[in-house]
């Protein structure tokens, strides 16, 4: 099994966002943002209705063991999933990538093209 890059709460109710690509499991996710997976499901698919981001750019399916695969979703779903969910750890979670954002922000220019 290979390693992963996973955001997660340490014991001290501090949040420990790595370095490197990201990539989280439906029961990693729901343990971040202390949601039921019903909700977490249902709030995926509407972010996936929504063409917010397409399946194929931000999950992949990996084999854990013979006939047992887990779905994986990146750092794009777990920053949408930030800001459509509505618990506590969800708002922590928003607080922290919004304070690394103004934090680390480096002047940058977007160029959007057709």
């Amino acid at each position: 099994m290979e390693q992963r890059n996973i955001i997660k709460w340490n014991d001290d109710n501090t949040l420990s966002i790595p370095a490197g690509e990201i990539w989280m499991s439906e029961s990693e996710l729901v343990d971040l943002f202390g949601v039921f997976i019903p909700k977490l499901r249902s709030t995926i698919k509407v972010i996936y209705k929504e063409e917010l981001v397409k399946p194929y750019e931000a999950e992949r399916t990996v084999k854990q063991r013979k006939n047992l695969y887990l779905t994986l979703y990146n750092m794009e779903i777990v920053m949408l999933l930030a800001f459509r969910l509505n618990s506590y750890q969800a708002r922590a979670v928003r607080r922290e990538l919004t304070e690394r954002i103004s934090r680390d922000h480096k002047p940058f220019e977007v160029i959007l093209t057709a």
